[in-house]
């Protein structure tokens, strides 16, 4: 990804997304269902995962440019990963601290002038529950994501890449649609990355809108709102 000087205000909210509490909370949500999925080119039923699904481990995070480690992976976002509990990711490197209507669900980064959000979500709404799913969103323009350095994944891929940069930067991926029950048809590309576990790339005109990613989105999703404000 080529570096650009980020506007103080997100540069502000990218770096400090793994020390300092969310500048703002997400937009309305409500506890997810399971879509109801069409696709155009079907998931196979034993998925291989990709070339980024190798060892999923999840080193402490550092936002040293010279690291290595890209903000999303196949099993995190920055010092928080899946399968840890809110406070675990706040110990590894990334404080991760649930809403205060949705304990379940966390914040992480938050803009709401521009419309961007990374959000953590555990995989049970009970106390002490474990993360299941990561979620970067922009509501903006896509094309406008570019005046940004966004988090991408290890291929390069973020908010604003095109469909065929998605395509070609993972040869197992599928295309689909389904219908989610709060927002309509939404298509998508799912990238298998290990057993239970997916990148899906929302696609808008061309251009990745969102980015899930984690676990249970084999076929599409998260599907509806996760958190009913």
């Amino acid at each position: 990804m080529r570096l650009r000087l980020l506007p103080a205000a997100l540069a502000i909210l990218l770096l400090a997304a793994c020390s300092s509490t969310p500048t703002a909370t997400s937009p309305s949500a409500s506890p997810s269902a399971a879509p109801s999925v069409t696709t155009s080119a079907s998931p196979s039923p034993s998925p291989s995962a990709s070339a980024t699904a190798t060892a999923l481990d999840c080193p402490p995070w550092t936002d040293d440019p010279d690291s290595q480690i890209s903000a999303i992976g196949p099993n995190r976002y920055a010092g928080a990963c899946l399968g840890m509990t809110f406070d675990e990711a706040t110990a590894n490197g990334t404080k991760v601290v649930g809403d205060e209507q949705c304990p379940w669900y966390s914040t992480i980064v938050g803009d709401d002038d521009l419309g961007f959000y990374i959000n953590a979500v555990q995989g049970s709404q009970e106390a002490g529950g474990t993360i299941s799913l990561f979620m970067v969103k922009w509501f903006g323009n896509p094309a406008d994501a570019a005046s940004y350095e966004m988090p991408a994944t290890p291929e390069g891929i973020t908010i604003g890449s095109t469909r065929a940069a998605v395509l070609d930067a993972y040869p197992t991926a599928s295309e689909i649609s389904f219908d989610d029950i709060s927002r309509g048809t939404r298509k998508q590309i799912v990238v298998p990355t290990g057993d239970n576990t997916t990148y899906n790339f929302d696609i808008v005109d061309k251009l990745v809108t969102e980015i899930s990613w984690g676990e249970g989105l084999a076929n599409g999703g998260p599907n509806g709102d996760i958190c009913a404000l």
